[in-house]
């Protein structure tokens, strides 16, 4: 079935006392503009069987002086938003409140399905919400953000191929899609009885989207790769090649001859997790899955940029993070690893690598020269490939 990626502290988090990081500090840390908060655009967050408790996030929102932003509600098949009542709603409130915070003037549009007990029902409810987006002229988000996923083992090949056939449409409409890396290091399998070789996270393996993973972000800006060590302290960021899509062109520069992932990477560690309020509770979280909104703010706020210089929403922002046009707005991650349960991950060095991306970024500068350079138009999907003989297939369903 489908996985969450919501990561809770195992022992004390660092920033502010043991509280997590604030609003304001991942907008100090990250260089976040202030004269920008997404005002005119619309970030969309897909979310499976987790619903969210307005209250909370208006809680959080205002205990941090930001504005309440404007929230929706869209039941893509009838599902309904059970108010955060269940244990797994921590998802869907932590991007609604992490990606409202960052983007308060942004319009937050959560679009909610029914996963399913199985993998391949939420294969299913994913290409469902995808199309639905697509087909979505009223609310016209701007960037997507998708905290959900699996192994690609988990799901056929013909299956991710639709997914990735609505993710490209969707770029090609001016819909960034942001896709958490996963947390289970190169492992990368929610199960962890599963074979003991690296498996690429999936949507983010998708070649139009662009895949998060997490790094450590200490207190005073330093960043290593996220990696707590093993399952029972934590996890570690998803990271590594697909065994199903071929290396789209714009990753001709980087090794291998599959799609590789991350393309980029922010804080995820829960020890340096992210406070949000869950259930009228405090709580510090952590994982991919925050990751990912934050950085959906960031293209939220690089359309508002555009839209006031009356340029389109960006479109083929994939190839733009390997034309090196954005280096000076990327922060090498040069420390660390993504080894997990006993399957050696890849370490980090000098320029692009599959357990970082191209590292961390200054958000004002990103933001300043995805507004200055040309918009390049979105890169064909790589087309499907055999699966890799180091990634062996499904042998059962959820």
């Amino acid at each position: 079935m489908h996985k969450r990626r919501v990561l809770y502290r195992l022992g004390q988090a660092v920033p502010n006392g043991g509280q997590g990081y604030f609003p304001q500090d991942i907008r100090r840390l990250y260089n976040f503009p202030s004269d920008l908060d997404g005002s005119g655009q619309t970030i969309g967050l897909l979310e499976f069987s987790s619903g969210y408790s307005l209250r909370d996030a208006r809680q959080f929102w205002h205990q941090h002086g930001v504005p309440i932003p404007s929230v929706t509600f869209i039941s893509v098949d009838g599902t309904p938003n059970d108010r955060g009542r269940s244990p797994d709603d921590e998802e869907a409130s932590l991007d609604l409140q992490w990606a409202g915070a960052l983007a308060p003037g942004s319009r937050l549009v959560v679009y909610e399905a029914n996963a399913g007990d199985t993998y391949d029902s939420f294969a299913a409810a994913m290409l469902r919400s995808l199309n639905y987006v697509l087909q979505d002229t009223q609310n016209r988000p701007s960037v997507l953000s998708i905290s959900y996923g699996d192994g690609e083992v988990s799901f056929s090949p013909a299956m991710l191929q639709q997914w990735a056939q609505a993710v490209a449409a969707l770029d090609a409409q001016g819909v960034t899609v942001c896709v958490a890396a996963g947390d289970q290091g190169a492992y990368g399998l929610h199960d962890l009885s599963g074979p003991p070789v690296p498996h690429a996270d999936t949507p983010a393996s998708l070649p139009q989207v662009i895949a998060v993973g997490g790094t450590s972000l200490q207190p005073d800006g330093t960043e290593t790769v996220w990696n707590n060590g093993s399952p029972d302290a934590g996890g570690a960021t998803g990271g590594g090649f697909s065994a199903v899509f071929s290396k789209p062109p714009y990753q001709q520069g980087v090794p291998g001859a599959w799609r590789g992932l991350p393309d980029v990477a922010c804080n995820a560690d829960p020890l340096l997790g992210y406070q949000i309020v869950f259930q009228d509770q405090l709580a510090v979280v952590g994982g991919t899955s925050v990751a990912c909104p934050v950085f959906a703010a960031v293209v939220a706020l690089a359309n508002q940029r555009r839209a006031q210089l009356g340029l389109p929403p960006l479109s083929g922002l994939a190839a733009r993070l390997y034309d090196g046009s954005l280096a000076t707005a990327l922060r090498d991650i040069t420390q660390g690893d993504n080894s997990f349960n006993g399957v050696p991950g890849y370490s980090a060095g000098p320029g692009w690598d599959p357990c970082s991306g191209w590292g961390s970024f200054d958000a004002a500068r990103l933001i300043d020269l995805l507004s200055q350079d040309p918009q390049l138009p979105p890169s064909p999907a790589a087309p499907p490939r055999p699966p890799h003989p180091h990634h062996p297939r499904p042998r059962h369903r959820w």
